[in-house]
């Protein structure tokens, strides 16, 4: 009998491990989903406003070539980033999911994008500050032309990195799931790990 009754509880715990497994590799491959789409946009932009202020550069208006420059310049950055962070996620590892590290990839990834965000108001504000500087110059064209195309792309990056960190927030809500059915207690000499179903 006591044989069965380890059989039995053996049991039980593999299947809730199997099924916690599947599951939390499930939510591991929504979210690198999530990155590789995120990634995809980010060049997207890039390539794009690339491409078309290399067409729009020879410009005769001087703030309008400086726009043009630095987009190009801004967006070779972007699409540098996009590009690591799209490989980057193609070359995501499942094979070992568990609990805590899918807890600490989502934790990672959430901060790094409300981060990002941060640091894309400053940006934003680098160039306001360009352009208001530009008002004391002889020539502002240089200054306001930069100034106009930092805060474009400061204020792109800044709706792209606040709807990636939504995503991913909303993504890791399922967590809830997990967490909240896992329980763990103990005393000075015992410890419980507690599952409900």
């Amino acid at each position: 009998m006591k044989k069965i009754f380890l059989s039995f509880c053996f049991f039980i715990i593999a299947y809730v491990v199997g099924a916690q497994n599947t599951t939390l590799l499930s939510f591991e491959k929504k979210r690198v989903a999530a990155d590789k789409t995120g990634m995809t946009v980010l060049g997207s932009w890039a390539a794009a406003n690339m491409l078309v202020s290399t067409i729009a550069l020879n410009s005769s208006n001087r703030e309008a070539h400086y726009f043009n420059e630095m987009n190009i310049i801004w967006n070779g950055f972007n699409l540098s980033l996009a590009t690591i962070g799209y490989l980057h996620a193609r070359k995501s590892s499942f094979t070992n999911s568990n609990l805590t590290d899918v807890l600490k990839h989502q934790n990672k990834t959430e901060k790094t994008f409300l981060f990002n965000a941060g640091l894309d108001v400053a940006y934003v504000t680098g160039g306001a500050l360009l352009k208001e500087r530009s008002r004391r110059k002889t020539d502002p064209s240089r200054l306001t032309g930069y100034g106009n195309a930092v805060m474009v792309n400061g204020s792109f990056l800044f709706l792209f990195d606040l709807a990636m960190y939504l995503v991913h927030r909303q993504h890791g809500k399922q967590l809830n799931n997990f967490t909240n059915k896992l329980q763990v207690t103990g005393t000075g000499a015992e410890a419980a790990i507690i599952y409900t179903f």
